[in-house]
């Protein structure tokens, strides 16, 4: 116990700092997904507090960042578009208990494996049609221009085309400085943890010495000086909500592990997943009691998180006092905020989170299945409210499943038997200390298949002085989730001194690894590629 809080005083200043600084980046945008929700931006900036801070006690991952992300507000917006104005307070609690409970069931019955029956290309696809959705959405907000609320948004954003004389340009050129200076300021050094938070109170400041006539805040709804009360979400909205609360639990959920897998502990582990689904489910049900929007694991504000050198999970309480505090003390004045300027971060947010060309070129070629599940996924998210697209994915997920794997697949290892030939066996649990281990993937290997290759794994650790060799021949088409695995596995090898070699790897597959960054993580790794002559 005393070393343990002796850990806890010495991490206490880069966890309150960086807390400070997720706090501060996150006020923007918490009050911009919550707009992009359609709801009243108190609710985005409650989530930054309470689910925040409930969170990094409950979650798995000491990094995990809770609160309401970017696709996860678009999706709560194709929900209550339908519904009317004055009923939207009171169906968004309640979605955020629905949401919460399902959570914590996938995590009560360990349903962190079933994740990977959605696949990387499916995923992919969502994700960047959900950001093309907050762009075209937020083009109403830019302009000064009223577009037409539910519908495609496609044809929204043609009929803003059609009516350009009506575009306000005071209002979109608050929206372009703020864009401006976010990018700006991102070039410079001292500045880039504040360049979400200094372009808004710049343009604020210039809206309202100048007397700029744009949207504010103010005028969509009002941010009360102090937080909510106790109050218990009214239940007989929940039988008309449980099919889209379904679909954004599980989408909070995938983006989740995703999070989770792509930021290791500090010992180089990753965290019980299933954990994570526990504790954001608790989340959510406790702080639908408290006016919050339904609130997942970001991946943007967990890097930042890291990135701000957070060393506990402290520092994400931290930034969720933070933010409560700010709203007790200056929660008005995010009345003056314009609209187009929180637009135009909007719209750069959602242009970096569509822009992923490495991603989307591995998956084009290499995997074939996966490309046009990508694109069908992708069409749509534009032409389906944005909850029913995951059930598409999942859907279009399996039926690959169904059609290209015929068997299950394993690590297996290879030992030498004379004259160049080698006879499998289990993989061992653990690598033996200081000798070599061959091994190799029995059977198909496939996104779903991809959580029982990494299980059967040998653990690295207490082995020192190991080398593994991993023989890759015939993983051709693998896709972007083995390199993933392989990055991972690496981490894990070197962390424990130990040393991996990828051997037999086709030219295409070690192209594949370098395109996503792989390579780099592998670092010295070995490879071998197979030559022409020898196929």
């Amino acid at each position: 116990m005393p070393a343990r809080k002796q850990r806890w005083r010495r991490s206490l200043p880069a966890d309150l700092m960086a807390g400070a600084t997720t706090a501060l980046v996150g006020i923007p945008q918490a009050m911009g997904f919550a707009i992009v929700a359609g709801v009243n931006p108190v609710y985005g900036l409650y989530a930054a507090t309470f689910a925040t801070a409930i969170g990094a006690l409950l979650t798995g991952s000491s990094y995990l960042k809770v609160m309401l992300s970017n696709i996860l507000a678009v999706s709560i917006y194709s929900v209550l578009a339908p519904i009317p104005e004055a009923d939207i307070p009171a169906t968004l609690f309640v979605l955020t208990l629905l949401v919460g409970i399902f959570q914590l069931g996938f995590g009560l019955v360990r349903a962190g494996s079933l994740t990977g029956f959605i696949s990387n290309a499916v995923l992919t696809g969502f994700i960047i049609g959900g950001a093309l959705l907050i762009i075209l959405g937020q083009l109403g907000n830019l302009t000064g221009y009223e577009l037409e609320r539910g519908g495609i948004r496609i044809f929204a954003a043609a009929d803003l085309l059609r009516h350009t004389a009506e575009i306000n340009p005071q209002a979109l050129a608050v929206g372009l400085l703020t864009t401006g200076l976010v990018l700006a300021f991102r070039r410079v050094p001292h500045l880039r943890t504040a360049a979400l938070l200094l372009p808004i109170i710049i343009a604020t400041l210039i809206v309202r010495a100048a007397e700029i006539e744009v949207a504010l805040v103010s005028d969509i709804s009002a941010i009360p000086a102090g937080l909510p009360a106790p109050v218990i979400p009214d239940l007989a909205l929940a039988p008309g909500l449980l099919v889209p609360a379904l679909a954004l639990a599980i989408l909070g959920l995938v983006m989740a592990v995703g999070v989770t897998e792509k930021t290791p502990e500090p010992d180089g582990t990753i965290a019980d997943v299933n954990q994570d689904f526990r504790g954001q489910g608790i989340t959510n049900i406790l702080t639908s009691l408290f006016q919050c929007a339904p609130a997942s694991g970001s991946l943007s504000a967990t890097a930042l998180n890291v990135s701000a050198g957070a060393e506990t999970r402290a520092a994400n309480l931290f930034s969720g006092v933070i933010v409560g505090l700010l709203i007790l003390l200056a929660g008005p004045l995010a009345e003056l905020i314009p609209l187009p300027a929180l637009a135009g971060l909007l719209i750069l947010i959602g242009a970096e989170l569509m822009y992923r060309p490495h991603e989307i070129a591995c998956i084009w070629k290499y995997s074939r299945s996966g490309r046009w599940a990508m694109v069908a996924t992708f069409l749509s998210t534009q032409v389906l409210p944005l909850q029913y697209s995951i059930y598409i994915g999942v859907f279009l997920s399996l039926a690959i499943y169904l059609v290209t794997s015929t068997r299950g697949a394993s690590v297996v290892r290879l030992v030498p038997v004379g004259e160049g030939m080698f006879r499998e066996e289990r993989a061992p649990d653990r690598l033996p200390e200081g000798q070599v281990t061959v091994l190799s993937i029995s059977g198909n290997v496939f996104f779903a298949t991809l959580q029982a290759i990494e299980r059967s794994l040998p653990s690295p650790e207490g082995a020192r002085g190991a080398v593994v060799i991993f023989a890759l021949r015939g993983q051709v088409e693998a896709g972007t989730g083995l390199f993933r695995m392989l990055e991972r596995y690496a981490r894990q090898v070197h962390a424990h001194g130990s040393r991996l070699i990828l051997a037999e790897v086709d030219p295409g597959l070690l192209a594949g690894l370098s395109e996503t960054g792989a390579t780099p993580v592998i670092g010295e790794s070995i490879f071998e590629a197979i030559r022409a002559a020898d196929r």
